[in-house]
């Protein structure tokens, strides 16, 4: 299955933890709007397309993990400006498939 957008109702969630679930499909631009948002495991999955710009607005979020999924694209600047080395709040942790179709050059771990 998918990620249902309906998580964007979900607005006090701390953790969105939805690693090795055989996700499908991309990753819904309305989970930007999860504004308490500190943990959120994506990888593990077989999730398609893009990282949405919509995750610059996490400013609480301090561990974004996307790796091993069939992402494409580079890690946007929104991220990656969220990241505590370049002067962000919160962004401790951010891990993706550096090494494949997806290019990040603010990931602090890549696959």
């Amino acid at each position: 299955g998918s990620i249902p957008s309906e998580i964007e109702y979900l607005i006090q969630l701390e953790r969105l933890e939805l690693d090795f679930n055989s996700l499908t499909g991309t990753i819904p631009s309305t989970l930007g709007k999860l504004n308490f948002l500190q943990v959120m495991f994506l990888d593990t999955n077989y999730l398609t397309g893009t990282i949405p710009t919509e995750f610059g607005r996490l400013s609480s979020l301090q561990d974004l993990g996307v790796h091993m999924n069939d992402l494409t694209g580079t890690m946007p600047n929104e991220v990656c400006s969220l990241r505590t080395t370049n002067g962000g709040a919160q962004l401790d942790s951010l891990a993706a498939d550096c090494y494949s179709d997806m290019m990040c050059t603010c990931c602090n771990t890549c696959y």
